[in-house]
């Protein structure tokens, strides 16, 4: 129990006390002065307490509220000297703070590495996909060697760009079952994968299937991609995970 706490308790132990003595000299003063009834006098004792109770708080909010800032503001003005000074103290970092802000840059490495491995991970994820999907669709319409070639070419699409597309010197021949409609909508479907551009998508194919796409041109083949019609190989959204090496 702390000192301030005690005088509290001794300060209003004295309050209560004077309340209920003046309270009881009231009640006897009516009862036998007064020769009123033993109810009369015990509700003229509580009334007495209520408003003596009420008088002392009214009296401590007014002295609070009103009289103490007036008595603070004349003794400045008589006695400037007096007015403690306020120190205020710069913040200063502890070196234990310190410490703990350096490993959010220390890490950083660490997070770039670890995000770095992720998208890695993810990419080779892709290229298996797209190679298990194009040896499932093209092996019933070219020759080993040519299918081994268009899966090689496959790999370097997967980061080249329009112009590197057409630096492409090999391309490979399929069936004649296959028709434009088809070599279209397989490009689409492996470009879509690697989240290729219509034009990059047009321009591979293109310069792949040098043979089979002489007469269109690459803004025709962009344009006709996902194009409808009668084919053999289905326009897909989404490529099956079952992986095979080629």
């Amino acid at each position: 129990m702390t000192a301030k706490r005690i005088d509290y308790i001794i300060i209003y132990s004295f309050l209560c006390a004077s309340i209920l003595s003046i309270a009881v000299i009231a009640r006897m003063f009516a009862v036998t002065e007064l020769k009123m009834d033993e109810f009369s006098g015990l509700m003229i004792f509580f009334v007495t307490c209520l408003l003596l109770g009420g008088f002392y708080f009214s009296f401590q909010s007014i002295l609070n509220d009103c009289l103490l800032p007036v008595v603070e503001r004349i003794f400045r003005k008589k006695h400037p000297h007096l007015e403690p000074e306020i120190v205020v103290e710069p913040l200063v970092e502890t070196p234990q703070e310190q410490e703990q802000e350096e490993p959010a840059v220390l890490n950083y490495g660490e997070y770039k590495q670890a995000a770095q491995h992720k998208f890695a991970q993810e990419q080779a994820q892709t290229l298996e996909k797209v190679l298990s999907y194009t040896g499932q669709e093209m092996a019933l319409y070219m020759t080993e060697k040519d299918l081994q070639q268009l899966c090689e070419h496959i790999r370097a699409f997967q980061f080249a760009t329009e112009q590197e597309c057409k630096q492409i010197k090999t391309p490979v021949t399929v069936d004649a079952k296959l028709k434009s409609i088809d070599l279209m909508h397989f490009g689409w479907n492996i470009g879509n994968q690697f989240k290729k551009s219509g034009i990059e998508t047009a321009t591979f194919i293109k310069y792949i299937f040098a043979k089979e796409l002489k007469d269109s041109e690459i803004s025709t083949i962009k344009r006709k991609l996902r194009a409808e019609g009668t084919c053999r190989i289905k326009l897909t959204e989404k490529l099956s995970a079952n992986v095979r090496d080629f």
